[in-house]
Parts: structure tokens; sequence; C-alpha cells
């Protein structure tokens, strides 16, 4: 295979990035000041970044700047532009993005600029691939969930570069997909601020309140990834990039993680297997760095599993490896300078294996003779690259020669670039930028309720509720296992749920002409429905993130009726959008994450039963976790249910074009009261409940 196979490591500070080049790294990644999902580390002032940049093309390794947070309007039209200009002259090979408006201003304004799509934006199909393709993207992060098999059909099916973690840290739920942070404390995932409640102790209770015993209080801590005996199978499934996580990292971790990394990636590339000394030797290698519970290989051969989860212990521990002192390996070179009046000037530069030259104009006569050996010899010597003594400098000129000090710098350069190599790069200043103004809102003038249902018991409810204009949506899990007579006899608007995930090995299975639209949750299942059902309307989910108007624009520009508004953004916030395409949901419990990782399989065994449980934390607050087996996907909702009841004539204010009711364990009783409540337009609440981040939002 022709395909290269990239050792991508984290950079926490400008050390650390050098250390990883130097140990083998061929791509790195890091934060500058803003706009990147680890606001904790350390990260890159730009003059750092440009040195980093600088040392990374001299040593033909690329980098990458993670941008990868949600952004609002004003941070989008007011600030990012000329921050990603900076870096886009300071040479960044790439920008690593979550976020669909900005997106689209990258490819708008800097269409010579590489696009990867983070993980953040929770690519599980070919189907997302797909759409980010579309979209102008170079290269998409996989979810950490994925299969070999999985990996191997998007590649297949999508000629796009595929970046897949390959040791570091595993987050329990899809990327981009958890909002406990944000529910609980305010910190939010989505703007790099995620505390960690994940790494917490919990214990699991059934639906009386019932302990479950579990081998440890840490049901949600992942152990970490470590896949250095698997890199011969990443790269013949389609893998193009190897992703090491561990920006917080120090660099003895980087030095001997992406050495041996390194040394796996070239055994794949060159089709020479590792034996069985060099494959063991490699992991204890990387393992002995620092791990969770001793790490495990992922989801690349399982679906889930508790052997994937550290019960135990939810810290990183190492066995303290030595500090690493990584020569910079100079090549020592002699060179010789020709500058005769009236003939071009040349810069010759050897090394033990190769002689470059550099060329000039004709040099021409100085106003006076002056002996300047010494100068140029200095000149010449001070290379400005660390990559290289030059030990000795020959001077074949002429004492009336004028010979600038810029030419010789650049001669120099010239020279130092032919022998040693490195990335060079040339491209066109980005485009002007025109900010989007903020549009007058629009009010639609209509007052529709979606309400979501996962039971019977409640979509019987709602429909004797609920009016012809209203919308019913189904969820996946509860459509595989209903009546179709049942369904046809619904009489508000009919719409699925598609799975809470996208999976290529199961894609949902669904009747024609039952239903009159989809709720989509994600960028593959947008795709998805646009392959596969053209004519159905889509709503978003909140999922679909839109803090933005260019999101919004860009989202219903590819074909959604109306979106969902996320919530993260507050009242202020929401004001100042256009939300005459949008639903609020103003009852439900928030799904706070999405996980592959089953607690009804870890603590009962798999049965393909749902099951109610509850994650119980040391304050006493209790999280609805639900398995979804026709999807194999585990749903955790936060505490207490989010109520804006108290707030309709608000929200009606702000001109958004309905409301939404998400019901999880409600009964029939609880259903009919909450519905009706919203119908006949009553602000009050129903029960006790959070007003989640309408009023407090996140920074």
């Amino acid at each position: 295979m022709d395909r290269q196979l990239e050792v991508l490591a984290p950079a926490g500070d400008l050390e650390i990035l050098k250390t990883a080049v130097l140990s083998g790294a061929t791509g790195v990644y890091f934060g500058g000041e803003e706009f990147g999902a680890r606001a904790y580390a350390t990260n890159f002032s730009f003059k750092e970044a440009c040195a980093g940049i600088d040392f990374a093309h001299k040593r033909g390794a690329r980098t990458y700047l993670t941008v990868n947070t949600l952004l609002k309007s004003i941070e989008i039209e007011k600030k990012v532009y000329s921050y990603l200009k900076d870096y886009y002259n300071a040479g960044i090979d790439a920008v690593l993005v979550q976020d669909i408006g900005l997106m689209q201003l990258v490819r708008e304004y800097f269409p010579e600029l590489h696009l990867h799509i983070s993980t953040q934006a929770n690519v599980t199909s070919e189907y997302g691939a797909a759409f980010f393709k579309e979209l102008g993207a170079k290269r998409v992060v996989l979810a950490r969930e994925l299969s070999l098999k999985e990996i191997e059909r998007i590649h297949k099916a999508v000629d796009i570069e595929l970046e897949c973690f390959a040791h570091g840290a595993l987050c329990v739920s899809y990327s981009g997909q958890c909002l406990m942070s944000s529910m609980i404390g305010g910190r939010s995932g989505n703007r790099g601020r995620c505390a960690q409640p994940c790494r917490k102790c919990y214990r699991l209770l059934d639906q009386k309140g019932d302990r479950i015993r579990l081998p440890g209080r840490y049901p949600l801590s992942m152990k970490d990834l470590i896949t250095i005996d698997h890199v011969a199978e990443l790269y013949r499934a389609g893998c193009s990039s190897l992703k090491i996580e561990g920006r917080m990292k120090s660099k003895e971790y980087v030095a001997r993680v992406v050495s041996s990394y390194r040394w796996a990636a070239d055994a794949a590339m060159s089709g020479q297997p590792l034996s069985d000394g060099e494959s063991e030797a490699l992991y204890n290698k990387a393992i002995e760095a620092g791990s969770r519970a001793g790490g495990c290989d992922g989801y690349l051969s399982r679906r889930n599993g508790p052997e994937m989860i550290s019960f135990a212990n939810s810290s990183f521990s190492s066995d303290g490896p030595a500090a690493v002192s990584i020569a910079l390996n100079k090549t020592r070179a002699k060179a010789f300078l020709h500058a005769k009046v009236g003939e071009d000037i040349s810069l010759e530069l050897s090394d033990q294996k190769h002689t470059v030259r550099a060329f000039g104009p004709v040099i021409e006569k100085a106003r006076k003779e002056a002996d300047i050996s010494d100068e140029i010899r200095e000149k010449i010597r001070r290379s400005g690259d660390d990559r290289i003594e030059i030990t000795d400098v020959g001077l074949d000129i002429d004492r009336d020669a004028f010979i600038p000090v810029s030419l010789i710098k650049r001669l120099r350069r010239e020279a130092v670039d032919k022998l040693l190599g490195g990335l060079v790069q040339s491209r066109n200043e980005p485009l002007p930028f025109k900010p989007m103004t903020e549009k007058r809102k629009r009010i639609r003038g209509s007052r529709r309720l979606l309400v979501s249902c996962l039971s019977k018991e409640q979509l019987l409810s709602a429909d004797r509720i609920l009016s012809d204009d209203d919308i019913i949506a189904l969820d996946y899990d509860l459509y595989s296992r209903m009546d179709m007579s049942v369904i046809r006899g619904i009489g508000a608007a009919k719409y699925l749920c598609l799975p809470h995930i996208l999976r290529s090995d199961k894609l949902p299975q669904i009747d024609d002409g039952i239903f009159d639209g989809l709720i989509v949750s994600s960028f593959d299942e947008m795709q998805y429905a646009s392959y596969n059902f053209p004519d159905l309307p889509m709503i978003l989910d909140q999922r679909v993130y839109s803090w933005s108007d260019r999101s919004r624009s860009f989202l219903l520009s590819k074909g959604a009726a109306f979106l969902t508004a996320p919530y993260e953004l507050n009242e202020k916030e929401l004001s100042h959008l256009d939300n005459s395409s949008s639903f609020i949901t103003v009852y439900g419990r928030t799904p706070v994450m999405y996980t592959a990782t089953c607690q009804h399989k870890n603590s009962r065994g798999c049965d393909r039963r749902q099951e109610e449980l509850y994650l119980l934390d040391d304050r006493k607050s209790s999280f609805l976790c639900l398995n979804f087996c026709s999807s194999c996907t585990n749903v955790i909702y936060n505490s207490l249910p989010t109520s804006l009841l108290p707030f309709l004539d608000r929200l009606w204010e702000m001109g958004f074009a309905g409301v939404r009711a998400d019901l999880t364990v409600e009964n029939e009783k609880e259903t009919v009261r909450i519905l009706q409540m919203i119908k006949n337009n009553k602000c009050e609440d129903v029960c006790q409940a959070t007003r989640g981040h309408f009023h407090r939002g996140v920074s």
C-alpha cells in the first residue's frame, strides 16, 4: 500500500512538541489560546506555536491546530477569522473542528487550509464520512467506539483520510454527546472544560432502589486505550493516522508512547509483522508510560463489555518513566561560497552523503574594497537552523564584491533546506471575511408541540391530547417492538426518531408509508435520511448543534425542516438567534451521556431486555440509565427533569416555531398533565425540576 501511516502526537507545550517530533511523530496537534477542547491544558501562545510549526516542518512533520469547541455567533462573526488567519499565515497544516458553522467559514474563506473533522462531531458510519467529504473535509477523526470492520467499511465506501484513536484515555460517552459535566456544574465538555464526572464514584441501583453489586465504585471509568498490538490491523482497515491522546501528559509519556507507535507503524507499512518479542517489548514500553488499570484495546473487536471498565480505580498511574533528553542530532556540513564580480553568486553545502547548491544574482562591484571574509564566514556558520552545524566555510570572493547580508541568509536557508529537506508550503492568502449580520427575528406564527415517547402508554396518552398539526415522535426502540396498526392509528403527525447512534452494522429498518417525517440526531443520520428517505422532512435533534446563525443557516440548507435549540445556550444567547425554524425543549430529562458501555450488561449480562437503572453519586443525585437494545446504546439522563414551562410566554416572544416535551419514564397520568399544561399555555411547573442552562448558560 502506498498510503502513509501517520503517528499523531499531542503537545501541551513547545518542549513536548519537539520531543514528539524527535521521537518519531509525523504529525503533532496542539491548542492555541482560544477555542480548544482542552481549556485546562497549558496550550500554546502564538509565538510558541510559530516556533513549533517551524520546528516540525523542518523535520517533515505536520502541525494541526485544535479549534474543536462549539462556538457562539459572536465568536464566529467577530473573533475566529482573525485567530485562524494568524495561524494560517504561520503555516499551520490543518485545523481540527467540531462546529458546523466554523467548518463552513473555513471552507469559504480558507479554501486551501485542510479541514479535519473532530471526533467531537461523532462520525460513526460511512454516512457521516460522506457528509463531511461533500463539505470539503480532508480527514475525519472517527468515533472511538468503532470496530476494525466498521473502520474498513468506511474506508472502502468514502475516499477520505481516517484518523483513529490508538492510545490514551477513553471517554465513556460518545464524544460530543456528553452534557454531564455541563448540567452538574456548568463546565461544558463542548467548550473544553469537562470536569470528568465519569471518573467519580457511583452506586448502581435498580428501579426499586436496591443496590446492584459491581466489581467497584467506578462504573463509568474506562480503562485507557492501548492498540500497539493492532497497528497493522488498523492500517489494513484504512487508518491513515494513529492518534495518541494526551495534551496534558508529560514529555516522558509522549516520548515513550510515540516512539513505540512509530516502530509499529513503520512495521505495518513495510508489511513485515512484528515478532512476538518485538510486539511484547513495544507494548511494555507503551504501558509503562502510564495507564488506567492496565489498559485495554478498546472497541476494535468488541461492542462493549465490563472488561473495559476500571471499576476499582479511576486514577491514571505510571511506573515513573525516566526523564528523557532527546538529542537534536545535528548534521555536520561544510560550506563554500563563490562570489565574483560579474558572475552568479552560489553557495555549496555538503555533508557525508550529499552536496547541494543555491544560486543567486550576478554580483555587482562595491564602491570600495574591503576584507569581509570573517563576517561572511560568521553569517554562513550562523545557520539559523538547529538541524545543522556548519563546521567549515570556504570562500572564493573578490575584495570589491558587493554581497548583501540578506542575500547570504537567503542562500544559506535555501541550501540547508535542499540538503536536509522538510515541508515547504505555498498557498494563497485567505479570502476577505464578510461577517453575517444579525437578522431581524422572524416568527412563523405556529405554536406546534412535538412530543417524543419511549413507551406505548405515553404514545397513546399523547395522541388523545395533541391536535392534527402537532407531532408525535416514536423512539426507534419503541417502534421496533410496536404493532404497526397502532402507529397507523395515531392522529397527529407521526415522526420516527432514528436510533440514538447510527452504526453501519445496525442500520434502521423502516416500513414505507408509515411516517410523516424523521427526527435525526447526528450528521451520519442527516446523510442517511437524505440518501434513503429524501421525501421525508427532517427535524434535527439538539445534538446536531446549532449554536450560531451561521450553523443554523447551513443545516437548513442541507434539508432540515426544523432544528432543536441547544440545551447549553441561555435565554439571552437564544434571543439573538433566528428561532423561526427551531423547536425548544420545555420539558424532559436531559440526556447527559450516550454510551456504548451498557450498565445492564455489565451488571446483569446481555439479555436484550431494557431495564430502568439508576446511577447514584456521592451527593445522592440519581441519574436514570436506560439501555436501548435495538441500537445497542445506553442513555444516561440528568437527575432532575428540565422544565421551562413557567417561561412559555417568553419563548413564544423569542420566535420559536414550536416546543418539545421529551418523555422518558412518565406514566399516563404524568404524561397527560404535562401535555395539557403546555397545550393550555399554563406557565407553572409540574414537578421538582431544573432550568438547565436557560439562565446560566456556559462560558
